[in-house]
C-alpha cells in the first residue's frame, strides 16, 4: 500500500509548496485535487499536469491518483477526455470521479443513468489506460456505501471502473468494514483514511471529522480486511479538518500518518 495525502486542504499552493507540505507530512505521494483554484485544475490540466508530475517526481513524490470536482459525473463534455487523457499521458492510473445526488423518487432509474454515464467514462477509460472510480459518500449519494456501490459498477470491467472505499463514511452509513471489502473486493481500487462522528450541533446532527484516534472505524481491523484481500493500491489521507491553521493540519496529520503505520507494523 501506498500512504499518500488529498491535496484537497492544499488549495491555493504553487506546485513547488504542495510537494514541500506532502513530504513534511510524511507521506509517498499525491492524491492531486484537480479542481478549480489548485495549481492543476481543470483549465489547466493538460499543459501543468506533465510539469507537476516532473517537479513532484524529482522531490521522490509519486502521483497514483487524481480526484476530479464533485460535479464530474459526465462523460460527454470535452472535459471528460481531457482529464483522463491527461492522467493516462501522465501514468496516473486512478481517477476519483464526482458524485451522483439522490432525488426522490426513482431510485432505480437514476442507476440506470449513471450506469450510463460509467459506460461512457469507461470507453475513455480504456482508451487512455487509466481507471474510474466510485467514491462511497455517505448521505442521500448514489454508491453511499460497499452495496449501494456494486449497484453502478457491477458488471463493468474492473480494469476500467472500480470502487473507492472510505471506512469515515462507511461508519455513517455503511457495512462492517470485512463485509463492506468483501462486497467489492473485485471492484476495489482505492481506499480514503478519515475517521468521524456523528454529532449533534443545536437541533441537527452532522458528521464531523476527527482525528483517526477518536472516531467510529476500527484501523487495526480495517487494514487486517485489506491486508487479507490482497489490497496493494494507494492510502489516501484525507485530513478534511475543519476551521484548523494550517500549522494544526500538517500536525494532525502528522499524528495520523503515525499512528496508521503503527497500525501496519503491527499486522
Amino acid at each position: 500500500m501506498k500512504l499518500i495525502f488529498f491535496t484537497k486542504s492544499l488549495k491555493g499552493m504553487d506546485i513547488p509548496a504542495t510537494g514541500r507540505e506532502v513530504l513534511g507530512m510524511g507521506l509517498e505521494g499525491l492524491d492531486l485535487a484537480v479542481r478549480p483554484g489548485y495549481c492543476v485544475n481543470p483549465d489547466n490540466v493538460a499543459n501543468e499536469l506533465p510539469q507537476a508530475m516532473k517537479v513532484w517526481a524529482d522531490m521522490g513524490l509519486s502521483v497514483p491518483m487524481v480526484t476530479t470536482p464533485g460535479d464530474f459525473t459526465d462523460p460527454k463534455p470535452p472535459i471528460a477526455e481531457t482529464m483522463l487523457a491527461a492522467c493516462g499521458a501522465a501514468g496516473i492510473r486512478e481517477i476519483k470521479l464526482g458524485y451522483w445526488h439522490y432525488r426522490q423518487p426513482g431510485y432505480w432509474g437514476q442507476v440506470d443513468a449513471i450506469r450510463s454515464a460509467l459506460d461512457g467514462f469507461a470507453r475513455l477509460a480504456e482508451k487512455h489506460a487509466v481507471r474510474v472510480a466510485v467514491h462511497t459518500h455517505s448521505d442521500a449519494f448514489y454508491g453511499l456505501n460497499a452495496s449501494a456501490a456494486m449497484h453502478l459498477v457491477k458488471g463493468f470491467d474492473p480494469r476500467f471502473v472500480g470502487v473507492y472505499i472510505d471506512p469515515g463514511h462507511l461508519s455513517m452509513n455503511g457495512e462492517p468494514i470485512r463485509m463492506a471489502v468483501d462486497i467489492v473486493r473485485d471492484y476495489l481500487c482505492l481506499v480514503a483514511v478519515k475517521a468521524m462522528l456523528h454529532v449533534k450541533k443545536g437541533t441537527s446532527w452532522r458528521h464531523e471529522l476527527v482525528p483517526l484516534r477518536d472516531g467510529l472505524v476500527d484501523w487495526a481491523e480495517t487494514f487486517r480486511a485489506l491486508r487479507e484481500a490482497a489490497f496493494d493500491g494507494p492510502v489516501t489521507f484525507h485530513s478534511e479538518y475543519e476551521n484548523v491553521s494550517l500549522d494544526d493540519l500538517r500536525r494532525l496529520t502528522r499524528d495520523d500518518v503515525a499512528y496508521v503505520r503503527g497500525i501496519l507494523s503491527s499486522l
